[in-house]
């Protein structure tokens, strides 16, 4: 009986605990954005802003996908610790090769007269990667046992802040809000590789080419759809900054920010019950939370409409408004990110459909970089149209991911 009871109550508090992880994280940087765009003003946030959307390429090929589904050989191996020391080992190595790799990209990066001007902060913030490599979330999440990350991230997020509130002032200050946030994230990373060492007195093993080619080669497929994911996410940041200034960067920045907020209740509930699906679920079960997903969101989204304009005025200050044509845009993409998450995440990877699940995110990509060529031959690459066609693109991402799940019969 006492067993049943603790068996009922650790999915609730892994629960509660993913969900205030998610919190400090995203809360952690709104209330960053709202201090550093007053700061640093728009362009020296949008500068902030389009370095980052350039290293988040990098970080995302440290993480190699195992973000997504390390957490799944935790689930079947947590029992079997030759097993998952095998994994673990395999996952460090691999991701402390590609973050060696990602400074040699910066080579042919530095030919290009518009990164090369930000160089040294590209290099700099680079060293997230660091921090990248080192945390374990994804072992965390597969024992269900979130606590201590959560503890963590609070406490190197209070750091942040402070440090960002008492020494960033004005907008030379740019480089030193970098090197906060590098130092926070590198011990974010070293004191949750520690706490995972001594949850399973882990030690790292000797592990033979075949072994990591062969977790290469099953994380290859995830690793391309999180390069499909960044083209349309990060991308659209990205080409926004490179054609046109970079306080249309912190403006699209703004609003997005304020569209993922509202996401962060779905990806809780995702990172949360999916270790229930990879046991498996009940298919009226499933039904049911994208009935309730899709309702609640698109409430959110309405609500978000109607008050858009103290929202982001609350979030970025009294200059944002001007940006205020952005926000509604974008709001389409509450219910339809929201959706997409528990189609792909909880349903598809959940159920071992992996090479649909990132087939979706690349035929999303090309579409969505063939649309940006054409606008862009065509001379009509407007800050709008660039931005419907980054809302097009999760429309067709979800259009996708619905057809495999009634094709599969997996709702």
């Amino acid at each position: 009986m006492k067993n049943t009871i603790v068996a009922r109550i650790n999915p609730i508090l892994n629960f509660f605990y993913i969900g205030l992880f998610k919190f400090l994280n995203i809360g952690s940087k709104y209330i960053l954005v709202g201090y550093l765009i007053r700061i640093l003003g728009e362009n020296g946030y949008g500068v902030l802003t389009w370095v980052d959307s350039i290293v988040q390429y990098f970080i995302m090929l440290i993480n190699f996908g195992f973000d997504l589904y390390a957490a799944k050989y935790v689930v079947e191996n947590k029992n079997n610790p030759q097993k998952l020391n095998e994994v673990i080992s395999s996952i460090y190595y691999i991701k402390s090769i590609l973050f060696l790799i990602c400074f040699l990209f910066l080579i042919p990066l530095s030919f290009n007269t518009q990164i090369n001007i930000y160089l040294n902060l590209i290099l700099l913030m680079l060293i997230l990667g660091i921090g990248e490599v080192l945390m374990p979330i994804w072992f965390f999440q597969g024992i269900e046992k979130m606590k201590s990350v959560t503890i963590l991230t609070f406490v190197t997020k209070t750091l942040l802040i402070l440090l960002t509130v008492f020494f960033i002032k004005n907008t030379f200050d740019l480089n030193l809000y970098i090197v906060f946030l590098v130092i926070t994230n590198v011990f974010w990373g070293i004191f949750g590789f520690l706490k995972m060492k001594n949850e399973i007195q882990f030690e790292f093993i000797s592990i033979s080419k075949t072994t990591l080619i062969k977790y290469l080669r099953e994380g290859y497929l995830f690793f391309i759809g999180k390069v499909s994911t960044f083209i349309f996410n990060m991308g659209t940041l990205f080409i926004i900054g490179y054609f046109y200034s970079k306080g249309n960067v912190a403006g699209f920045d703004i609003a997005i920010k304020i569209v993922f907020v509202f996401i962060i209740p779905f990806e809780v509930l995702q990172q949360a019950i999916y270790p229930r699906f990879v046991r498996g679920i009940n298919k009226l079960v499933v039904k049911k939370i994208l009935i309730y997903s899709l309702v609640i969101s698109t409430i959110i989204a309405i609500f978000t409409y109607i008050f858009s304009e103290k929202i982001l005025q609350i979030f970025g200050g009294v200059t944002m408004i001007k940006y205020n044509f952005i926000l509604p845009l974008v709001l389409p993409l509450i219910p339809i990110v929201s959706t997409t998450i528990i189609l792909g995440n909880c349903i598809m990877v959940a159920k071992g459909f992996y090479k649909e699940y990132n087939r979706s995110l690349i035929v999303t990509a090309l579409i969505f970089v063939l649309l940006i060529f054409i606008l862009r031959i065509l001379d009509n690459l407007s800050i709008m149209n660039i931005i419907y066609v980054r809302v097009l693109a999760d429309i067709i991402l979800l259009s996708i991911r619905f057809y495999y799940c009634i094709k599969y019969r997996l709702i």
